[in-house]
């Protein structure tokens, strides 16, 4: 200990003699590291990190498999194989039949998700994001309350009291923390319930990146949502867990549930077989959407550090070749070959000691920008990425692998050292080759081009999204997004209401005009209109034509500059009772009714016929980067709008008529709250947020590599300049002029880099086939791409040597050998 301690004040006083190549070195290290434990944070929070409840790895999520399903679904139901289906959604029979099936085994619960319920608190409306569950599901959990009680099973006198539980943040934003809230009541659907208790504020639910505001029993169905029954046999909505009693193996638990589940689901589903997946950190399906961006970003930032401790490495070798003098006085009195070794170890780590711990600064505010980039939201990701043991961890192996990495090499070559020739004078030395420097510099070169490219492939994505022309006009659109449904509005009084708030949002100066649209356009929502017939003109190949719907107003058109190109646009007369009318888009009539005029052709969808008005120009409105569906347009006169958009139309930017129109909406009715408030062009941002993201990031890693390639092979050349003063000196005196030379120097750097490129450029078109399902309009091997990011390299290679180069050219001849 005393040895290591006198060899890490000895390393301090080495660096600190050295301030420029300390600062370089800490840098680079922090900015590779900071990267790196910023994306592991979110890695860490996403991926890894189970729920904070006791025992979280006896937790199971239980989905379903089986074929021909007869029952309608409120959930996750996808094709696993031709014939054969997985979901996340079984009845409410099905829950309580598993429930005492398999009572021995396991302790099983149920909920499912409530979205913009409206509520009112505190003489304010609001809406927000609540879950149904069954009375033992905070018991089954191990939740314990901050303030009041939680559900209990059996206990039906709570349930049947419409009990609400709420959550710390709830209980910050509208109460104000007020510790006697248990008891207060307040509205959901228009409907009283009594705030039974809080949650502690380290309660993420079972949906830690997504928000539960608010839980309310079973029993509260009819009030909360009367679309969900828990008799109904034939559909499915209610979503399961269960956590694995003691004394339980794997084999038990999945055999005891297949026959219960076999048992129970046998009418509905053919072969019913249940899906037993690890809860430990809840349901999966939101990781997933995140997974593959954040392992490939991890796979990023694993290149920087790679590029940093090669650049490091580099920068010691030139630095030990300096101090071989130093070395051979060293093993000429008497220290062995791993006292070297490990001095320059010593110094290595408590570079990379230094550079971690200004990279966890770094990451503290790095994870932050990530995650707004990732969520595409001010607010960013909602998970707990702070920097808890595990990613300290990670960080400490990050920094012991890359003192080792970069220090490695340089100490076998500092126990190479010969003490004979070592404290021999510069003149008889020469210069070396440097051959480990030059590999490192190949090999910076070709790792920052493969993420030049990579970056390049992103940044002409975003740019192709950008310029995509939608079909409608998004510059100045406000959206408005409402709810009347969820506050108790019946449908007639939901169209009275609909069409009240487009006139007084009309009304407001500044607004050129309103519209209602089902949807928020480009914001991946969507409403499959389901099969219907044209009995004027049935398909030939007989097969059942197909169409989105999207709910509208009659200035729907108009306000988003999407053109009428044959026939009328909806009027105030097209209202219930009137003739049905609807507008196609010129997809629908090139795919349906190509050889014949469309006005007047009947649509008939559920048995109710629908007369074509109109024919409007193709526009997106569920993905910006998909390609436009034969889509049907209704106006929400005669069709059930529940939840909708008001899009407003702004001769000024829409932020500067943002309070006009809460206050106009609150004039309407105040029991109605708007949901959100977002500007069009943020919606599409929001949606394409990963391209954004990587775009960005990878720009910036791309940079950062290109520069560390930059010092890399800035500190080579240099090195090897005033390595050779003396022989430059002498050649000069014998008459080499400047350009004679400055050119081996720029000739030498030109060939290392070539052989980078090439070397990078092979790994490139090897690699970026790996994220062509994130590219658009642009192919993994693009040449325009390939071709810009070598010349990039290249001419940073060239500038890097020519300083060097330029040094050696000015070179004294008189100088130089004056100093020998």
């Amino acid at each position: 200990m005393k040895t290591f301690l006198y060899d890490l004040r000895f390393a301090f006083r080495m660096l600190t003699k050295n301030l420029g190549f300390t600062s370089i070195a800490v840098l680079s290290l922090a900015l590779g590291i900071g990267s790196c434990t910023a994306v592991f944070s979110l890695v860490n929070a996403v991926l890894l990190s189970s729920l904070p409840v006791p025992n979280p790895h006896e937790l199971r999520v239980l989905e379903w498999s089986g074929g021909g399903a007869r029952f309608s679904v409120s959930g996750s139901c996808t094709e696993e194989s031709p014939g054969r289906f997985i979901g996340n959604a079984v009845s409410f029979p099905i829950y309580e039949n598993l429930r005492e099936r398999c009572a021995e085994q396991a302790d099983v619960f149920c909920y499912t998700d409530l979205r913009m319920i409206t509520g009112r608190a505190q003489n304010q409306s609001f809406a927000a994001n609540g879950m149904v569950v069954s009375g033992n599901f905070f018991s089954t959990l191990g939740a314990k309350p901050l303030l009041g009680q939680l559900f209990e099973p059996d206990d039906r006198e709570a349930l049947n009291a419409r009990g609400v539980v709420i959550s710390y943040p709830w209980l910050e934003r509208h109460f104000g923390l007020n510790a006697n809230v248990v008891g207060e009541s307040i509205l959901l659907q228009g409907h009283s319930f009594t705030i039974l208790g809080v949650l502690p504020s380290g309660f993420p639910g079972i949906h830690p990146g997504d928000a539960c505001e608010f839980y309310v029993s079973m029993d509260a169905l009819p009030q909360v949502a009367p679309h969900f029954a828990n008799t109904d046999a034939n559909h499915w909505w209610v979503q399961l867990m269960a956590r694995k009693k003691p004394g339980v193996n794997d084999s038990q638990f999945q055999a005891a549930f297949d026959v219960a589940f076999a048992n129970a689901a046998d009418e509905q589903l053919t072969e019913p077989k249940m899906k037993i997946i690890n809860g430990a950190a809840g349901p999966i399906s939101q990781k997933n959407f995140y997974r593959k961006p954040l392992l490939l970003l991890l796979g990023v930032v694993g290149v920087v550090i790679l590029i940093a401790c090669a650049n490091l490495a580099g920068l010691s070798l030139a630095r030990g070749a300096v101090r071989q003098h130093e070395f051979a006085i060293r093993t000429a009195i008497g220290a062995g070959r791993w006292r070297l070794v490990r001095q320059v170890l010593t110094e290595s780590l408590l570079l990379s000691i230094l550079g971690g711990g200004l990279g966890i600064v770094f990451a503290l505010w790095g994870k932050d920008v990530i995650s707004r980039l990732m969520a595409g939201t001010s607010e960013g990701l909602h998970y707990d990425a702070s920097l808890d043991l595990r990613v300290l961890f990670f960080t400490l192996v990050v920094m012991v692998f890359t003192a080792v990495l970069s220090g490695l090499l340089p100490a076998i070559r500092a126990a190479r050292v010969d003490p004979l020739s070592g404290m021999k004078v510069r003149s008889v030395l020469g210069a070396m080759r440097m051959r480990s420097g030059r590999l490192l510099v190949i090999a910076q070169v070709a790792l920052s081009l493969l993420l030049l490219v990579g970056a390049g492939l992103y940044v002409r994505t975003i740019v192709n999204i950008v310029d995509i022309n939608p079909g409608f006009r998004m510059d100045n659109i406000l959206l408005l997004q409402v709810s009347p449904g969820n506050a108790g509005y019946e449908q007639e009084k939901r169209t009275a209401y609909y069409d009240q708030a487009q006139t007084e949002l009309a009304a407001i100066p500044g607004v050129q005009s309103a519209a209602i649209t089902q949807f928020a356009l480009l914001g991946g929502w969507m409403s499959g209109g389901g099969f219907f017939t044209l009995p004027d003109n049935p398909p030939e190949d007989g097969a059942r034509p197909k169409a989105h719907k999207l709910t509208v107003s009659e200035s729907f058109f108009e306000t988003m500059n999407v053109p009428i190109k044959i026939g009328r646009p909806f009027t105030i007369t097209d209202v219930e009772g009137a003739p049905k009318s609807i507008i196609v888009n010129e997809t629908f009539v090139n795919s349906y009714l190509k050889d014949v005029h469309p006005i007047g052709q009947t649509l008939r969808s559920n048995e109710v016929d629908w007369n074509i008005i109109g024919v409007c120009s193709d526009a997106k409105y569920t993905d910006i980067k998909g390609e436009i569906p034969p889509t049907v347009y209704y106006t929400f006169r005669q069709s059930d709008l529940h939840q909708g958009y008001f899009a407003l139309r702004t001769a000024l930017p829409p932020s500067g008529i943002s309070a006009a129109a809460r206050k106009a909406m609150a004039a309407v009715d105040p029991n109605v709250p708007i949901v959100s408030m977002i500007t069009q062009k943020q919606v599409r941002d929001k949606r394409i947020a990963q391209e954004w993201m990587f775009a960005i990031l990878c720009s910036s890693l791309a940079f950062l590599a290109v520069l560390l390639s930059c010092i890399g092979l800035y500190g080579l050349m240099a090195y090897n300049v005033a390595r050779r003063t003396s022989e430059i000196g002498v050649r000069m005196a014998l008459g080499a002029t400047r350009r004679q030379i400055a050119w081996p120097i720029l000739r030498s750097a030109i060939s290392m880099s070539v052989v980078g490129v090439l070397i990078g450029g092979v790994c490139a078109l090897a690699l970026t086939r790996l994220i062509r399902s994130q590219l658009y309009g642009v192919e993994p091997h693009d040449p325009i791409t390939m071709t810009l990011s070598v010349i990039t390299i290249l001419l940073v290679a060239i500038l890097a040597a020519w300083i060097p180069a330029r040094r050696a050219a000015k070179v004294d001849p008189m100088d130089a050998l004056r100093c020998e």
